[in-house]
C-alpha cells in the first residue's frame, strides 16, 4: 500500500513537471515568434499612413495643441509629427531623461513612458550648432517611435523627406538627412561643441553613417534634430534619424 502511494505522488509530480516545462515551453515559442516577426526583422516596417502628408494639408496648427497641452503640463515642451506614419505626439522634457523612460505625463508607472527630449537641449534656442534629439521607445504594438523604422525601406524614405516639430514659440520643418543604425556606445547623442569645427566634424560623421546618400549639404550653421529608438537586430541597438532645420 505505501509502495503504490508513493508511485502515485511520483506520478503527479510527474505530472506537473511536464506541464510546467510544457507551459515555459510554448511561453518560449511565443516570445520568439513575435519577437522575430516584429523586432529582429531588419526590413520591418512599422505602421504607415500613406493619406498623411502634413499638418497644413489637415488644416492642423501643432503650435496652438501643443501650447493648449502645456497649460496643463508643464513639460509638454514641443508637438512631434512624421507625416506617412503614426508619430503625431507631444514632447515632454524635464530636468533629466529618467522621468518619462518608464512614467507618463502623470507621473504613472508604465512600460514605455512618454516621448521626450534629452534634458541638456535648449527648446528656445534655435540656432547655430544646436543639436535637439528625442528618444522615443520601439514598441511591439507600433506607437511611440517603433515607425521610424520605416525609413528602413529606400522607397518610404524617398518619400518621405520632411519631420514637423512645433513649440510654443513656433512650428518647424526638418529635412531628413541621415538614417543609421548604431548602438549606445556611439555618443550620436553629443550637445556640447567648443566650436564651428568640432559641430560640423560631428555632423559630417554622421551624415557618412547613413544608410542612403541624401545628397544634403550639412554645414556648421544647421540646426540638428535627432529622432532615436530602439534597433533590435543588434545588440544594445538604435536606429537614428537626423534632420536639419528648414529655414525660411
Amino acid at each position: 500500500m505505501e509502495f503504490e502511494v508513493k508511485k502515485d505522488n511520483k506520478r503527479k509530480i510527474l505530472i506537473i513537471v511536464l506541464i510546467v516545462l510544457a507551459v515555459a515551453l510554448i511561453t518560449a515559442g511565443c516570445i520568439w515568434y513575435f519577437s522575430s516577426k516584429t523586432k529582429n526583422n531588419e526590413n520591418y516596417i512599422g505602421d504607415i499612413n500613406q493619406e498623411v502628408t502634413d499638418s497644413t494639408e489637415e488644416g492642423r496648427n501643432l503650435q496652438e495643441e501643443i501650447q493648449k497641452l502645456n497649460e496643463k503640463y508643464s513639460d509638454a515642451i514641443a508637438w512631434l509629427k512624421v507625416p506617412g506614419t503614426s508619430i503625431d505626439t507631444a514632447i515632454f522634457k524635464t530636468t533629466n531623461n529618467d522621468r518619462y523612460l518608464r512614467n507618463d505625463r502623470d507621473n504613472k508607472a508604465t512600460k514605455w513612458g512618454e516621448t521626450f527630449m534629452d534634458y541638456r537641449c535648449d527648446i528656445n534656442n534655435m540656432t547655430d550648432k544646436s543639436h535637439f534629439i528625442i528618444y522615443g521607445h520601439n514598441t511591439e504594438t507600433d506607437d511611440h517611435f517603433t515607425p521610424l523604422l520605416n525609413y528602413k525601406n529606400k522607397e518610404f524614405f524617398d518619400k518621405h523627406q520632411i519631420v514637423e516639430m512645433s513649440t510654443i514659440k513656433g512650428n518647424y520643418k526638418w529635412q531628413v538627412y541621415s538614417v543609421f543604425v548604431t548602438d549606445v556606445n556611439d555618443f550620436y547623442i553629443d550637445t556640447n561643441f567648443e566650436n564651428a569645427n568640432e559641430y560640423k566634424e560631428f555632423l559630417n560623421n554622421y551624415k557618412s553613417k547613413s544608410i542612403y546618400d541624401t545628397n544634403q549639404a550639412i554645414s556648421e550653421s544647421d540646426t540638428i534634430l535627432t529622432l532615436s529608438t530602439c534597433d533590435y537586430t543588434k545588440s544594445n541597438g538604435r536606429f537614428v534619424v537626423q534632420c536639419k532645420l528648414v529655414k525660411e
